[in-house]
């Protein structure tokens, strides 16, 4: 009993030395998708091929005084990942063709954010359901599988951002920064998980592997502080330019 009043003590300590504010803010950003996959780290076969990917969305960010912060993101975007075939079987040697893996999503995501003066940190799960999978395959276009079948619905990963507040005042400003995205869940769906796939155009290889995405995105955040109405040092952010 002692410990919870003293847990209680310190919490509302906290509470009270630590103003509480919102904000709200409009993002999008732009990037490289990379499918990581051990064979096609180790078989020479294979190699490679970055994809497109983008996405645009808001945010509601919940401040604990001026430096620390959870925000609640929800964005949609589109992405695509891929690598080169060679020696592919009944095709001749010398050519290379495409293997691409692609789909839309929806993006449910909290994270921790740490604010000092003109920079940021953000940490955090990341949530994503499938929408409109496609499966390319240049070498058979004829014989792909169902994307819909091959291609998992969900996707959990962990997102790691920083940057910095570009242009604004206390009120409103333009943030801009890189953000990395790592999913650990397998690409390939329960269906196919015990399969070969998308490596299906080589009959030597035959054990299942792991595709996990990676993404690599520049990122730009309007951000609009909702706690210059509450109080005037709250939502207070250095900019590199301000007005």
């Amino acid at each position: 009993m002692k410990k919870l009043l003293l847990i209680s003590a310190i919490a509302l300590s906290f509470t009270s030395s630590a103003q509480v504010w919102f904000d709200l803010g409009a993002k999008g950003g732009v990037g490289s998708g990379f499918a990581l996959n051990s064979v096609v780290n180790e078989d020479g076969r294979l190699g490679v091929s970055p994809g497109f990917n983008y996405f645009f969305g808001g945010k509601v960010g919940v401040n604990f005084g001026e430096f620390v912060g959870v925000t609640f993101d929800v964005d949609y975007g589109s992405y695509k990942y891929g690598f080169t075939q060679s020696d592919v079987l009944g095709k001749p040697a010398t050519e290379t063709f495409k293997y691409k893996l692609s789909y839309n999503a929806i993006n449910f995501s909290p994270y921790f954010r740490y604010t000092k003066e003109a920079s940021y940190l953000e940490i955090g799960p990341n949530f994503s359901f499938t929408r409109n999978p496609l499966i390319e395959d240049e070498a058979y276009q004829i014989l792909q599988p169902n994307p819909a079948e091959a291609i998992n619905s969900k996707l959990t990963g962990l997102t790691f951002g920083f940057g910095g507040h570009m242009v604004g005042n206390e009120t409103i400003s333009l943030m801009m920064g890189l953000r990395f995205n790592y999913t650990f869940s397998n690409l390939t769906s329960q269906t196919y998980e015990d399969t070969s796939f998308p490596f299906t155009n080589y009959l030597d290889i035959t054990e299942p592997t792991s595709t996990n995405p990676l993404n690599v995105q520049l990122v730009m955040e309007i951000n609009y502080s909702l706690g210059y109405f509450v109080k005037a040092s709250c939502g207070r952010r250095t900019a590199f330019l301000t007005f």
